[in-house]
């Protein structure tokens, strides 16, 4: 049963994909923006601020640099 159940949502995820597939190249814009809303594409939803966290330099932990100011007393008076 369960294999039954697998098989009809597998089936209907493929033609539903192949569905709005066809709808694309056939210009339908409604197919557009349902493959956007879909697969988060939309310009919209994504925003510049997690692309370009994404491409920041990862550093190590913060505990590296409390010992270098503790080491250079003299960099803290301002």
């Amino acid at each position: 049963m369960e294999y039954l159940v697998g098989t009809l949502v597998l089936l209907f995820t493929v033609s539903y994909a192949v569905f709005i597939a066809v709808s694309i190249e056939k210009g339908r814009t409604w197919a557009l923006e349902t493959a956007r809303a879909i697969s988060m594409l939309d310009p919209a939803s994504s925003g510049f601020e997690l692309r370009s966290r994404a491409m920041e330099p990862v550093t190590g932990p913060d505990e590296p640099d409390a010992e270098q100011h503790a080491a250079h007393p003299e960099r803290l008076a301002a």
